[in-house]
């Protein structure tokens, strides 16, 4: 694993800042993480993952996206 990857894992350990339908979201030193909650299509969390990310009073419009799998964990990765 890369130290991208052991950072996130790490941060995953810390209190969540929100939890949606689809997510559970995280603030990392490198961005946002939206965390798959269950095993839905990857067209799902896609389509639900910016009207989530307003309902924790989260603007991603101007991010970076970017699919993540990281020991069997699904994540989005928001990041400028």
């Amino acid at each position: 694993m890369d130290s991208t990857s052991d950072l996130i894992i790490d941060f995953l350990k810390e209190e969540p800042i929100g939890v949606t339908d689809h997510f559970i979201w995280f603030i990392t030193d490198i961005g946002i993480v939206a965390l798959f909650k269950k095993e839905e299509s990857f067209e799902t969390y896609d389509s639900k993952v910016d009207i989530e990310a307003n309902k924790v009073a989260l603007d991603i419009t101007k991010e970076e996206k970017e699919y993540l799998k990281i020991k069997n964990r699904k994540l989005f990765l928001f990041y400028s």
